[in-house]
């Protein structure tokens, strides 16, 4: 089994486990200032097709939903795919669930093109090598032109810093702005919003 592989497995059996005690600090509750900005604000995308990453139990992708977008949502663990089914349900909101590995070939598992991909936390989490191959497979599922919203810590061990937005996501991803988060904690990991665009 690959280094990629067994992290994978490793990270499945450890966010399944979280979701299935009801750890889930990483899911914040209600929507930033940051992102609700850009679905409701002056000048908010359009609605389309919208893919939320690492969509955990599901409070964004219902939140994208409940304002026009068609969404799937997607991530490795089994457990919060099934809560974020009901949250979907409480919410009386279509929305498509599917576990998957995003590090992983996503063709037939995931269908683009999709208008708008929504990254929070999501990428911080992968390690060396694997923010390109993350990097790479969520840009064939975007459509040229597509918003990429990344919202990642910038600063410690879960980070994605400047750096590897250049190197990991510039082949495929054009950076738009990199503008730091409304929230912050004690202590500060630098957390930052980094809109992107995909290359034609």
């Amino acid at each position: 089994m690959s280094k990629q592989a067994q992290s994978s497995k490793l990270v499945n059996k450890v966010y399944n486990a979280a979701y299935r005690v009801g750890f889930s600090p990483w899911d914040l509750g209600p929507p930033m200032p940051e992102l609700v900005d850009l679905i409701e604000g002056d000048d908010a995308l359009t609605p389309g097709r919208a893919l939320d990453l690492g969509c955990g139990a599901g409070t964004k992708s219902v939140y994208l939903a409940q304002h026009g977008w068609r969404v799937t949502g997607v991530d490795i663990a089994p457990e919060a795919i099934k809560q974020a089914r009901q949250k979907a349900t409480d919410g009386a909101v279509q929305v498509e669930f599917v576990v998957a590995d995003l590090l992983t070939d996503l063709d037939g598992v995931v269908t683009g093109p999709y208008d708008f991909l929504l990254d929070f936390g999501c990428a911080h989490s992968f390690r060396d090598e694997a923010k390109a191959v993350y990097a790479r497979n969520i840009a064939t599922l975007a459509a040229p032109g597509a918003t990429l919203y990344l919202y990642a810590f910038t600063k410690g061990p879960l980070s994605v810093r400047p750096a590897e937005i250049d190197s990991d996501f510039g082949p495929h991803w054009e950076l738009v702005s990199a503008v730091p988060g409304s929230k912050r904690g004690i202590p500060d990991a630098g957390p930052t919003w980094y809109r992107m665009t995909r290359r034609a």
